[in-house]
């Protein structure tokens, strides 16, 4: 199958579940009120259920990955995993390393699992919304809780793996193929936005876009957004050169899997304004626009960083969740469309800098 279409396929296969989930629980608080909080509790259960399912399906299949490798980096189990490692170097290499951190793998699938189930019980919601601005009678807030954790299932997943390991798994996207990926990634995020704030089910349109941020700049707020993009972005080299002082390198997997995942892109003009416009639209929308007024500020940055699970531990993630707070900040004092011109400024003059200063 050909690769851009692949990836669109991908990514619609990942998110339109989600999606769906997100439309149901808006369904259900559609006229829910203090007065009436039964109102929806029959769409309310389906989709509750409908998430269980699919977390308990992830929590049995990580306990077992994780007793897998428990087992196999046992003495009992030592033979069997040399044995597959030596199978799999020559037609795979980077697979067979994946081997010795199965038990961390599967526990950073079963773990997020289980706290994703927890979230949906009130009485543990209730205790959340103290630390974070939720609404635990809310089932649309029970849901994205619980759907963050897919966010430290894929981060853990990733440290799990190792950052050396997945560097030298095989292949080589394509620059459009990456190009529909990222793309379609984010027009679908747009979407999981509007639709996670209630649009088709509970608000209109306008209204929807004024929940998230989403509302026309003025041009003094344009150059405030371009200021501050071009400010984070010195800011941030300023960082990479004094950790580089002080003898804190980046890590080389980090750059290795960065150029793996995104490298075609830095190597052109459209590659450059789509790691800008693309990323904008889709992270802002759903970090600052829906998740912070729900989740708070720290709380979702920390979300927007580990997202970014390519950077794992590294003066990278340093970077981006300090970059995060100071969009955090612009959504807070101005709007989301300020946010997102700041964080495409960020993100496009880093590509230009790399693209002419290799």
């Amino acid at each position: 199958m050909n690769e851009v279409v692949s990836n669109i396929l991908g990514n619609l296969a990942t998110f339109a579940p989600i999606i769906f989930l997100f439309y149901l629980a808006n369904l259900s608080e559609r006229g829910r009120t203090a007065e009436n909080p039964g109102r929806g509790k029959e769409l309310g259960i389906v989709c509750y259920t409908l998430v269980v399912i699919g977390y308990a399906g992830s929590f049995l299949l990580g306990l077992l990955i994780h007793l897998a490798g428990l087992f196999m980096n046992g003495p009992a189990g030592a033979s069997i995993r040399q044995s597959m490692q030596q199978e799999l170097q020559m037609p795979l290499p980077g697979v067979s390393g994946i081997l010795n951190q199965l038990d961390e793998v599967g526990l950073g699938i079963w773990l997020p699992s289980l706290i994703a189930m927890l979230v949906l019980i009130f009485p543990i919601r209730k205790g959340i919304a103290k630390i974070i601005p939720i609404d635990p009678v809310k089932r649309t807030h029970a849901l994205s809780l619980s759907m963050s954790m897919l966010v430290f299932i894929q981060f853990f997943v990733t440290l799990g793996v190792g950052l050396a390991t997945l560097s030298e798994l095989p292949g080589q996207p394509t620059g459009n193929g990456v190009l529909a990926s990222l793309w379609s990634q984010d027009i679908l995020l747009f979407i999981l936005g509007l639709i996670g704030v209630g649009w088709l089910s509970r608000r209109t349109l306008p209204e929807s876009l004024s929940r998230l941020g989403l509302v026309k700049p003025s041009g003094r707020q344009l150059l405030a957004g371009l200021g501050i993009g071009i400010g984070l972005m010195s800011g941030a080299l300023a960082l990479e050169f004094a950790a580089g002082l002080l003898g804190l390198t980046a890590d080389p997997h980090v750059e290795e899997l960065t150029q793996k995942m995104l490298g075609p892109l830095f190597t052109s003009i459209p590659g450059i304004l789509t790691l800008g416009l693309a990323a904008a639209i889709g992270e802002e929308t759903i970090f600052r626009g829906a998740l912070q007024p729900r989740f708070g500020l720290i709380f979702t940055t920390l979300l927007f960083a580990l997202v970014h699970a390519n950077y794992g531990f590294s003066i990278a993630t340093v970077i981006v969740f300090l970059v995060g707070l100071c969009l955090a900040f612009v959504r807070n004092y101005i709007n989301t469309t300020v946010s997102m011109v700041v964080h495409a400024t960020y993100n496009i003059g880093l590509g230009v800098l790399t693209l002419f200063m290799p």
